[in-house]
């Protein structure tokens, strides 16, 4: 039986002036909620590039997908080694519409088979890590849902216990030397148990901790957030390869 094709409901643009791959984007990507178009003028760019600039002749590659990834990680990984390809400014149009392809067309099977690339496509290949990138874009985008949900369980398992929670109230001492973080889940948790009749005068240490783990969760989801969109909009780098 063939592989049905996922019902995208968006149109992810790479390659464009000003445009960028976030998170959110590869976790569409990968989970089949969008599709991949390849802006034209980044095409023609690579034409242009490769024609000229091809120091090498052209080797047949096999291009391999790790085996140890999902089927969901595979998808992150050809998308972010795509958005590589395009912006090394030294690939041809070759493997970056057949990844296009690949993605778009809804298949199981994500084998590119054998390529023809340069040397230098090689280099880019080698040196990506277009794999872990794309692994920690899908990480990013579902821990950062998973802080927000995180708080919601907290603030009603709160309520369930009839916790006090007037420590809260304490947590910004407005001489600048409070956790940003752990401040703002206090006054996200404030909001939300904001005239609730649950809570009420049970000393919970469970409860008073909350600020500062799920502060510390923030903290580390937005240190990925940072690296990733870094990591994702930066092309690959070719390296010297030598062969034989």
């Amino acid at each position: 039986m063939a592989d049905k094709k996922p019902k995208a409901s968006s149109v992810i643009t790479l390659g464009g002036k000003g445009s960028s791959l976030s998170a959110a984007s590869v976790f569409a990507v990968a989970n089949g909620l969008a599709q991949v178009r390849i802006d034209s003028s980044i095409l023609d760019k690579l034409k242009s590039s490769s024609s000229s600039n091809r120091k090498s002749p052209p080797v047949k590659f096999h291009f391999p997908i790790p085996k140890i990834l999902t089927f969901e990680e595979s998808r992150a990984f050809l998308l972010a080694l795509l958005n590589k390809l395009l912006l090394s400014g030294s690939a041809s149009t070759v493997l970056p519409v057949l990844i296009s392809n690949v993605l778009n067309a809804g298949s199981k099977n994500l084998d590119l088979g054998e390529v023809e690339v340069s040397a230098e496509e090689v280099g880019i290949l080698d040196k990506s890590c277009a794999c872990l990138y794309g692994i920690c874009g899908i990480l990013d985008y579902e821990s950062s849902a998973l802080s927000t949900i995180a708080d919601v369980v907290a603030a009603m398992s709160s309520e369930a216990s009839k916790a006090d929670v007037g420590a809260l109230n304490l947590m910004d001492s407005g001489d600048g030397l409070s956790v940003k973080d752990e401040v703002g889940v206090a006054s996200d948790l404030k909001v939300l148990l904001n005239g609730s009749k649950l809570v009420g005068k049970v000393e919970v240490d469970a409860v008073s901790e909350i600020p500062k783990i799920h502060g510390s969760l923030r903290e580390v989801v937005r240190m990925v957030l940072l690296r990733t969109r870094v990591e994702l909009n930066s092309g690959g780098k070719s390296g010297e390869i030598r062969w034989g």
